[in-house]
């Protein structure tokens, strides 16, 4: 039974590495999320099959041509000389080269600059706690400040995300050196990995360190962790929870309350996935072994279960104060807050309005699978399909493996069970992968499990070509896709107001992104209708709802709402066209719409494109943070903006924003920017 478990599990990882389930999927509404999934997936699927098919045929001719005892010999005297350090000494030399080349990638890369507005929206509110606050004081002009991924709740303007990695910012941010958050991260998970893997699999030790090695090395968790991403954090949690629990299992109980905090602070990060690898780090280490012949008894694990769940206690405790302090309710995460019952686990409506069924869900598992299975070390072919051909044909499993599998496949599957999906969703289960996928690769290489010596033999040129193309093509490919362009670096780079004293820069974002801080900011939208209806009306139908919910707000007597759409159905309006728009920009019409002279102005404030405020409001000052920079705040028109320069008074007020169409933006004198963007005001006054 166990024999045919091991081979289904092959035979279903080798389908998610060539087969093109993703394609289950609807695209055929509005879903950009979706569609791009699908795109990449088919560009990532050509890549493994053809990908393959060269590298098999290229491994069946040198099989037959040369010898494989020399490549055979450099990989046998390379696990020799890897184990000869002590633990210690090749945890921590593997830690720092793997910490280095992290902040090298975000250096060299990724320039000092984040890459996503998790990171941006997690940086903020970790300069506010940095500070000693929970949350930022924007009450006076939400629309003004808010972004992606952050709202407004009564203690103020916070993110959505849980709090441990945003403390563990926060500290960094305190000692001035909040970029080295993903490094630091990154040089623990595979510190830690070094350690845990030559006692998690004792009949493998060198290839478990060598396994190691390819972790510390791994493209895929260096691009991640030269970022300051929540995944890099919850990976190096979750290597700390799992060598505790080898300890723990080897000697005294006591490393399980270590176990424990690890856990705590690894669910207190991610909270999925530090419930399923939690799991799997402790119960999972301690019940096979309590199981074993003349090994320990039930009251051995139960110690060990009771110190780790004192050990994780705070934790679970902190989260709480943290969730009802911001969100309401101790198990209320900022998501639900934010985006409502939307955002839950299970199979139902996404926050976009689409709904999330297992067809959903095993379509985006195959992408994510499918990418994983490349980007791990960047190699030609999957190297997943080392990992299916092993358990298709490996008899006798080595002792430790089965966590290992559980490691990899336990957050596939709840990731399955939760509707936002990307590869770097599975960054915790990456170290396993990578691992796996070493121990497989050397044993089709022996020939264990097959009786021909071309097996071995082509297995073992597969694994030099996939080597030679991931440092030739694979990885010099990834890291140019991953660069930024010149157009993308004049935008994100924060401008300098020619002025020596105090300034603030508004940033003229799009009508879209206005729209959508308003609706949110000072309407109190939430943020899967916000997102729903900006795919459903047109920019002007959804101005005119906002400026009338904004007068009801006030008090405004006899303001009737206009029809707006906020149905959370998938799709957009067959009538509601996409015209051309500036660099920036998004505009949404109906033909023959009337435009009411609010909304002209309005579109043509755009028309020499606009920028967003995310890649900017965190490189200055924030409300309530003067450190002496400009303080970076968005654009909503000259009516409106006087609110935001009443707050400032001393501050000399410039704007940022192409005078040209389809140049780069550049700092404009406030008074002139004005009168050019917006013009006078119209003959009814926004309010």
């Amino acid at each position: 039974m166990v024999r045919r478990a091991q081979q289904a599990l092959g035979l279903g990882i080798l389908l998610f590495a060539f087969a093109p389930i993703y394609r289950i999927m609807d695209t055929s509404a509005e879903a950009p999320h979706r569609e791009v999934s699908v795109e990449v997936a088919e560009v990532t699927l050509q890549l493994a099959w053809w990908g393959t098919i060269v590298i098999v045929l290229l491994a069946w001719l040198l099989a037959r041509l040369l010898p494989s005892r020399l490549p055979r010999l450099v990989g046998d005297r390379a696990v020799t000389w890897i184990d000869r350090p002590s633990d210690g000494a090749f945890a921590l030399s593997l830690g720092a080269l793997s910490g280095m080349l992290a902040l090298s990638t975000g250096r060299a890369l990724y320039r000092g600059f984040f890459t996503n507005v998790d990171e941006i929206a997690s940086a903020i509110q970790a300069r506010y706690i940095a500070r000693g606050m929970l949350a930022g004081p924007i009450s006076e002009a939400p629309d003004a400040w808010l972004i992606p991924n952050t709202l407004m709740v009564t203690e103020g303007w916070v993110s959505h995300f849980p709090p441990m990695h945003l403390f563990a910012m926060a500290a960094l941010t305190r000692l001035g050196t909040p970029m080295l958050l993903g490094p630091l991260f990154a040089a623990a998970l595979a510190g830690f990995v070094a350690l845990s893997l030559p006692r998690l699999l004792p009949e493998r030790r060198g290839l478990a360190r060598l396994a190691a090695a390819a972790v510390a090395l791994s493209p895929f968790l260096l691009f991640l962790g030269g970022g300051s991403m929540s995944h890099v954090s919850a990976g190096a949690f979750g290597a700390v929870a799992l060598y505790a629990a080898l300890r723990a299992r080897d000697g005294s109980a006591w490393w399980a309350l270590g176990a424990g905090a690890a856990v705590g602070l690894m669910v207190s990060d991610r909270p999925l996935v530090g419930l399923v690898l939690g799991s799997v780090f402790t119960l999972g280490v301690w019940v096979p072994h309590a199981t074993r012949a003349a090994a320990p008894s039930a009251t051995w694990i139960a110690s060990r279960a009771g110190l780790t769940l004192l050990g994780g206690a705070p934790f679970a405790v902190m989260l709480g104060w943290y969730n009802s302090r911001l969100f309401g309710s101790p198990l209320t995460l900022g998501y639900l807050a934010a985006f409502g019952d939307h955002h839950r686990l299970g199979f139902h409506m996404d926050p976009w309005g689409y709904p999330y069924t297992l067809a959903e869900a095993l379509g985006f598992t195959s992408s994510d699978v499918l990418s994983m299975g490349i980007q791990l070390l960047e190699t030609p072919f999957p190297v997943t399909v080392f990992i299916g051909l092993y358990l298709l044909t490996i008899i006798k499993l080595p002792r430790g493996m089965g966590v290992l599998l559980a490691w990899a496949t336990l957050p596939v599957l709840a990731n399955g069970y939760y509707w936002s999906h990307d590869v770097r969703m599975l960054f915790e289960a990456a170290p396993a992968w990578i691992a796996i996928s070493v121990l497989a690769a050397a044993a089709l290489a022996r020939g264990e499990g097959s009786a021909n010596r071309w097996v071995g033999d082509m297995a073992t040129w597969a694994i030099v070509l996939g080597v030679v193309g991931a440092v030739a093509w694979g990885i010099p490919t990834r890291w140019s896709s991953y660069g930024w362009s010149q157009e993308t670096i004049e935008r994100i780079t924060p401008p300098q107001p020619p002025t020596e004293s105090a300034s603030i820069v508004f940033v003229h974002t799009s009508w879209n992104e206005r729209l959508s801080a308003s609706l949110q900011g000072t309407g109190g939208v939430r943020q899967d209708t916000v997102i729903t209806a900006l795919r459903r009306n047109t920019n002007c139908q959804l101005h005119l709802y906002s400026l009338a919910r904004d007068a009801a707000a006030k008090g405004t007597r006899g303001v009737a709402l206009p029809a707006a759409d906020l149905d959370q159905i998938p799709g957009t309006p067959s009538d509601i066209q996409r015209p051309p728009a500036p660099a920036g920009a998004t505009l949404r019409i109906r033909p023959n719409e009337v435009y009411p002279d609010s909304c002209i102005r309005q579109l043509r404030a755009d028309r020499f494109g606009a920028v967003a405020l995310a890649p900017l409001v965190w490189q200055g000052d924030l409300p309530g943070i003067e450190e002496g920079l400009p303080l970076y705040v968005r654009d909503l028109g000259p009516e409106k903006n006087r609110r935001i320069l009443a707050l400032y008074p001393d501050r000399a007020p410039f704007m940022f924003v192409p005078k040209v169409p389809d140049a780069a933006p550049e700092i404009v004198p406030y008074a002139e920017a004005m009168a050019i963007l917006w013009g006078p005001a119209p003959a009814t006054t926004e309010p």
